[in-house]
Order: C-alpha cells, then sequence, then structure tokens
C-alpha cells in the first residue's frame, strides 16, 4: 500500500489503522525525519514492521518520477494507492516546474504518480486508488484560463478547485480503468482537527478557525472513511464513486461535466507526460 502525506493529520492515521489491518504500508513523504519518526511510531503502535517509506516533494515532478521509480524497481506490485496528500497555501506560490503549488501537490502530482505506479496496480489481483477530495469541490468553479491561479489568488477558492480536480480524476480514471481489476474513487474524510490549513489561523481568520475547531472530528475519525475504501472487501467491484462517512455520496452536478472532466485531463497529459490514451 502506497499513501502520500503520511506523516501527519488523516494520512498517518490511515496508515496506522491499515497498518494494524496487517497492509504493508509505504508512506510517500517528504521530510526524511518525519518519515522516520512516523514509522517507529506506526510500529510501535501496531506490531508491524512492514512500514518503509520513500522521499519525495509533491512540489516537484522530478522528485516524483523518481520515488516512482524507486518504488517500482523494489516492488512487484501494489494493492492500494492513496492519493492523499493535500495543502491549503496563504500565499500563491509557483513551483519549479511552473504551476501554481496548491494545484501541482493535491492534483498535478498525484495524476502523475498514479500512471507511473499504475502497472503495478494491474500486477494486484483488485488494485484501488483512492483519492482525497473534500466537500469543499462544493464551492469550486472551473475555469480553464485560470488553473494556475492567472486571475488573482485566492487560498480557500483554490484549495476548493484542486479538490473539485481530484473529483474531476477520480471520474474519468474510473472510466478508463473500465474492464482492469482496479477501481478508483474519491473521500471526503470530513472536517478534521489536524494542522491542516494552520497557516490560515491569523488575521480576521483566526477566531473563525477556533470556533469551527470546537465542532471538527478527530484524526481517527477522518481516517475512517479512507481506510474503509481501500480495504473492504465489498467494494471489489465499486467504482468511480465518492464516498462521505463511509457511504457513497452525489457530488455537485459541476463535477459531472464531462468536458470539464476532459479538459483537466488533457492538460495532465499535456503537462506531466503520462495519460494519453
Amino acid at each position: 500500500m502506497l499513501i502520500t502525506g503520511a506523516t501527519e493529520g488523516v494520512g498517518k492515521q490511515t496508515a496506522i489503522q491499515l497498518a494494524e489491518k496487517g497492509f504493508s504500508i509505504v508512506m510517500m513523504v517528504r521530510n526524511k525525519v518525519k518519515a522516520e519518526e512516523t514509522r517507529a511510531e506506526i510500529m510501535e503502535k501496531t506490531g508491524s514492521a512492514k512500514v518503509e517509506y520513500i522521499i519525495a516533494d509533491l512540489t516537484s515532478f522530478k522528485q516524483v518520477r523518481a520515488a516512482a521509480k524507486k518504488f517500482n524497481d523494489k516492488y512487484p506490485k501494489l494493492d492500494v494507492l492513496i492519493n492523499n496528500a493535500g495543502l491549503m497555501y496563504p500565499d500563491k506560490t509557483i513551483t519549479e516546474d511552473g504551476f501554481e503549488l496548491c494545484f501541482q501537490v493535491n492534483h498535478l502530482s498525484h495524476f502523475l504518480l498514479t500512471h507511473l505506479v499504475l502497472d503495478k496496480l494491474k500486477q494486484s489481483k483488485q488494485g484501488r486508488i483512492v483519492n482525497l477530495s473534500s466537500e469543499g469541490h462544493r464551492m469550486a468553479k472551473f475555469d480553464p484560463t485560470n488553473f494556475n491561479a492567472e486571475k488573482g489568488y485566492a487560498s480557500v477558492a483554490q484549495y476548493c478547485f484542486t479538490k473539485l480536480c481530484n473529483v474531476y480524476f477520480t471520474y474519468s480514471m474510473a472510466e478508463k480503468l473500465k474492464g482492469t481489476r482496479i477501481t478508483v474513487n474519491a473521500v471526503h474524510p470530513g472536517v478534521v482537527r489536524s494542522g491542516f490549513g494552520s497557516d490560515h489561523d491569523k488575521g480576521w481568520l483566526k477566531p473563525l478557525f477556533a470556533i469551527s475547531r470546537l465542532f471538527m472530528i478527530s484524526v481517527e475519525q477522518g481516517a475512517a472513511t479512507s481506510v474503509f475504501v481501500a480495504s473492504d472487501p465489498g467494494l471489489i467491484n465499486t467504482t468511480g464513486k465518492y464516498f462521505k462517512n463511509k457511504k457513497v455520496t452525489k457530488t455537485t452536478l459541476l463535477a459531472h461535466n464531462a468536458g470539464n472532466a476532459k479538459i483537466l485531463w488533457d492538460y495532465g497529459v499535456e503537462k506531466c507526460g503520462v495519460g494519453k490514451d
């Protein structure tokens, strides 16, 4: 099982709960110190020795490609890929690859990674791809001339847009993998009490975040739906769905716009160099 962003929050709890179920865990993370600490913690809590990591910063396609090669060279198959890593950044930042940071980390790098390890998923008896989206997709707008916030940057709006991208990617990938043994589903983890969005906990947003935390769920609860979709044997034939609270939930009408989904897919193919039919 390969999980991005597994050293904190929902990703870390997802890794813990899946390790408890007996899965071998490979974390794809950017910080080696945190990776070592998390690996030791998971092993201690679960008693599992099958916890490893690969270092890669999702802001760099070069690092994603190198990490995927390491994974492919070492492991004969992949049963589950959980595209968990995500962020909401306060200021517009352009990556070394020329993309807006949130867009690259939350969508493009996972688009690239998924395709790079796809052959390993095909070696599994029943491969699964789980994409972490959000109810934030319901507030998103889709403008193909503004993927990288060319028209101005608003952190929450950009985050919501990337979560819509996660849904489009899920639906498109599920359609393209029809007839294979691989399922593709999206997950809303819930509004989780974690470090996510802490960079926004300042100024006029500080009291809003303080109040909202009173109603947030724990990271353990937040990981539950990801764990369910990744491991439940009853979902062996379930694909192209969006899950909330372990139940299939409808997405917005915009999320079912096939034209938009194709535009986004073609953009990923062009910029990442993978996924061409």
